[in-house]
């Protein structure tokens, strides 16, 4: 493979120590980049690999987040593994681990105690509210940090009067805190090749929440400030709902053309952006009047063509038919031990060098021997000690 085809990351080893789904999907994509991804699993396996959907007792949840990496199931807690890991931790480029704080110290698997014996190693440590300060050790999942982050009260905010918090199955802090890992990750790659020095990351789900949270951040200081900012609320049609945002001059001219309300375009209560956010729910309820006497392919038929950004609200099952989508091959077919199945592809497109899903996702300890093999040399007899004394998870 030419140096212009390669991955970016190829040749890049990275240890993951992560469960469920912020550091796990960090990984997979450190795996589409082309790194070498050894997943290390307890006896009892990544606990997301129980969590429907489940089919012939196996997880395709889980499966979208390992796509692509190798398992490696070893038991820590017996002193031939961890002398077995460590040596790991000795090979590896790139280590991530999502422990509450501080375990992983207890077995000597911290970046204090492992940069010492590597100092280029690059480190990602991800948890709820970071590795220090009074809350560090509450435990914390993604909805929990988006009840405690206000980002489930600023939804509510504009709910015309409900202040319950609405229940969420999402995990966006997690695709957060996974995402700003990935960058800052290979913002240390890059300074190691230029220094050769290693270097500590501390990426916090409550931190990275706050970041899609500009205005509600900026109000949380300057309440009293009385100027409005766009609230998009869902327009209702003959079948469904749709939304609209018409935020430049343009987006509005083309919005009251498309839906004959030229007049909007010489009235002073629309004559700037400023205007027209204090009055758009004038704007709203006039598009809802032309919008419920038609079906949602009806408005999308008129408002394509308008220039106003619009979109239809759809379920998921409805979004993954989108012409579009399918045209950027949005969706790709991969496996497991118990079949085929389909996963987002990788939202990381390049044009020079490679980035693709992988094709399998591991079983628990399936790579057991390839893993030390291949990263520590280990011969057969060496493999057969671990097994047999328990240390290793034996691939069914």
């Amino acid at each position: 493979m030419s140096p212009k085809s390669a991955n970016l990351l190829s040749g890049i080893r990275v240890l993951d120590f992560t469960a469920f789904v912020a550091g796990p999907y960090c990984t997979r994509l450190m795996s589409d980049l082309g790194a070498d991804v050894v997943k290390i699993e307890p006896p009892h396996g990544d606990l997301l690999r129980q969590v429907a959907p489940v089919r012939n007792g196996h997880s395709t949840y889980f499966g979208q987040l390992n796509i692509g990496k190798r398992s490696l199931s070893i038991n820590i807690k017996k002193p031939t593994g961890l002398a077995a890991v460590i040596q790991l931790a000795d090979k590896a480029d790139v280590i991530i681990e999502n422990f509450k704080p501080g375990i992983v110290k207890k077995f000597g698997l911290d970046y204090e105690n492992l940069a010492k014996r590597k100092p280029s190693l690059v480190y990602c440590s991800i948890s709820g509210y970071g590795q220090s300060g009074p809350g560090a050790q509450r435990p914390a999942f993604a909805p929990i940090v988006h009840a405690s982050s206000g980002f489930d009260m600023a939804q509510t905010e504009y709910q015309n009067g409900i202040t319950a918090p609405a229940r969420g199955r999402p995990v966006a802090a997690d695709v957060l805190a996974a995402v700003h890992s990935l960058g800052a990750i290979n913002g240390a790659l890059f300074k190691r090749e230029r220094t050769g020095e290693g270097e500590y990351i501390d990426v916090a789900l409550m931190d990275c929440i706050h970041s899609i949270l500009p205005y509600e951040f900026q109000k949380a200081y300057f309440p009293e400030t009385d100027e409005k900012v766009p609230v998009y609320a869902p327009i209702e049609t003959l079948d469904g709902y749709i939304l609209i945002a018409p935020v430049t001059n343009k987006n509005f001219t083309g919005l009251a053309r498309a839906i004959n309300r030229e007049e909007w375009l010489t009235d002073p209560t629309f004559s700037d952006s400023k205007q027209r956010y204090s009055n758009l729910e004038i704007i709203y309820d006039a598009v809802g009047q032309w919008a419920n006497k038609l079906t949602s392919a009806q408005c999308e038929e008129t408002l394509n063509s308008s220039g106003c950004p619009f979109g239809i609200y759809k379920t998921i099952g409805e979004a993954l038919t989108d012409p579009q989508y399918i045209a950027r091959n949005g969706i790709v077919e991969v496996a497991d031990a118990a079949g085929k199945f389909k996963v987002p592809n990788t939202p990381l497109h390049l044009t020079v060098a490679k980035a693709s899903v992988g094709t399998r996702v591991p079983y628990l300890g399936e790579h057991n021997n390839d893993v030390l093999s291949d990263w520590l040399d280990f011969d057969q007899d060496t493999i057969q000690e671990l097994q047999n004394d328990g240390a290793l998870q034996s691939a069914p």
